[in-house]
């Protein structure tokens, strides 16, 4: 049966249909420029999430801030301590992961944040960085709870912000003439830095930091207590985002210290209140 079409009107349809395809090869660059650009996206998109995430941390830090100010304000300008300027050192807010009853802040166990939650205003979630995986889960001590358990507890405090360095006395607010460039809390695995070992600095003796954490030959063979998590890689939860430590100061400022190395720490009088000899890395 015919078509009812003369062979020049055949020949012109069937040009026309071929001039319109796509080659081979401007296919290959379509499909190649679409897959550029959604990778484009996509980065996008996770250097987007990853600034949110900074942002809340940064936001949680302030927050803290404001309720630790007001604390000490009721109480002679000083931090929330034990005696004699002690810090609570443990990590939980509860004593196990099945009670809902917070421990009062003079407990030994508790976490320095509980202190001061009621005057921040709002649950213990505001203590917990949106970028923490792992932090202190006191398995060197034989505690076994869930990660989830201790991931509202990743805040470090600064010891000498209610001790002074090398004295046994109770520090004050007064008592810090820098406060600028006085760590009080910062991103950390550890719920108290006591400066040796478990912070962003090189004390006295020191030449590598976060060497109770992750050893002295990190990262070609993780030691310290990273051992006890499957030589997990903590600097990075000092370091959480993109390499940069959320720090917040007495002053109330809140920066973001980068990453420079494993023998190239910041002063370790940010951590005493003294005035650094060095210039802070991104400050």
């Amino acid at each position: 049966m015919k078509d009812g079409l003369s062979p020049k009107t055949r020949q012109k349809s069937s040009r026309a249909t071929s001039q319109s395809a796509f080659t081979l090869t401007e296919l290959a660059v379509i499909l190649a420029t679409t897959g550029f650009l959604i990778l484009l996206l996509l980065s996008g998109m996770a250097a987007t999430k990853h600034q949110d995430r900074s942002a809340v941390c940064m936001s949680n830090l302030r927050q803290i801030y404001n309720g630790m100010m007001i604390y000490a304000g009721e109480n002679n300008d000083t931090f929330h301590n034990l005696g004699g300027g002690s810090t609570p050192n443990g990590g939980q807010w509860t004593a196990s992961s099945n009670s809902t009853v917070i421990l009062p802040p003079s407990n030994q166990l508790a976490y320095w944040g509980v202190a001061y939650s009621s005057y921040a205003g709002t649950p213990k979630e505001l203590f917990r960085c949106p970028s923490a995986k792992v932090v202190d889960q006191w398995r060197d001590a034989g505690l076994a709870y869930t990660d989830e358990y201790w991931l509202t507890s990743t805040y470090g405090i600064g010891r000498y912000l209610t001790t002074k360095y090398q004295s046994l006395s109770t520090a004050k607010i007064t008592d810090f003439q820098n406060p600028s460039t006085m760590i009080m809390i910062q991103d950390s695995a550890e719920q108290r830095m006591e400066g040796d070992g478990d912070s962003t600095s090189l004390f006295p003796g020191n030449i590598r930091i976060l060497t109770q954490w992750i050893g002295n030959n990190a990262p070609v063979n993780y030691g310290g207590l990273s051992t006890l998590y499957g030589s997990y890689p903590f600097e990075w939860e000092w370091y959480r985002h993109d390499k940069r430590c959320n720090t917040l100061w007495l002053s109330g400022n809140v920066s973001k210290i980068p990453f420079t190395g494993y023998d190239a720490g910041i002063d370790y009088r940010c951590y005493t209140g003294e005035k650094p000899l060095t210039p802070i890395p991104g400050n």
